[in-house]
């Protein structure tokens, strides 16, 4: 009777363990994204144009990078630039930014994120395998349980940017 007992014990302590471990990583992820997003905004440096004002985070969609990113910044700034979070509900609303997250949700659109941002120095960042064969800069990549990014540099120097070589010696690979 108490062998059954105590497995039962151990049975519901391990459910609550995974319940709480699967919604810690749910919500680490985007957290640990916007923290690298706000980081990367201090190893690029954009064209003279874009120095003034304030310094715009922009994200295609809702997510919940996105929500992180509005509470990971406020009160930050880039150099003497605050910083902005827009969201933008689709491709052709994106208006001048630095920085772009493309979340998963929104990679089928990445053609038309890549044309609305073709005169524009802006850095595409995404999350999705393949995602810098399609235009992104840099993306995120989650192995084991770890948060790691790919770069791309070509992809930002034809926008004008150019990113420090202490990114592509952080990243997980370089293409």
């Amino acid at each position: 009777m108490k062998k059954k007992g105590n497995m039962k014990k151990f049975i519901g302590v391990l459910i609550i363990w995974i319940v709480l471990t699967s919604a810690g990583s749910q919500t680490g992820i985007p957290r640990a994204q916007a923290m690298f997003i706000y980081n990367f905004s201090r190893l690029i440096e954009w064209p003279a144009s874009y120095k003034d004002g304030p310094f715009i985070i922009g994200s295609v969609g809702s997510s919940q990078t996105y929500t992180e990113l509005l509470a990971y910044t406020e009160n930050k700034s880039v150099g003497s630039q605050t910083i902005q979070v827009k969201k933008f509900d689709e491709p052709n609303q994106i208006s001048n930014c630095h920085i772009l997250f493309v979340p998963f949700s929104k990679t089928k659109q990445m053609s038309e994120v890549v044309s609305a941002l073709a005169s524009k120095s802006t850095l595409i960042i995404c999350e999705k395998n393949g995602a810098i064969d399609e235009g992104a800069a840099i993306n995120f990549l989650v192995i084991g349980d770890k948060l790691k990014f790919e770069v791309k540099p070509s992809n930002a120097t034809s926008r004008q940017i150019k990113l420090s070589s202490k990114l592509s010696e952080m990243a997980f690979k370089t293409y």
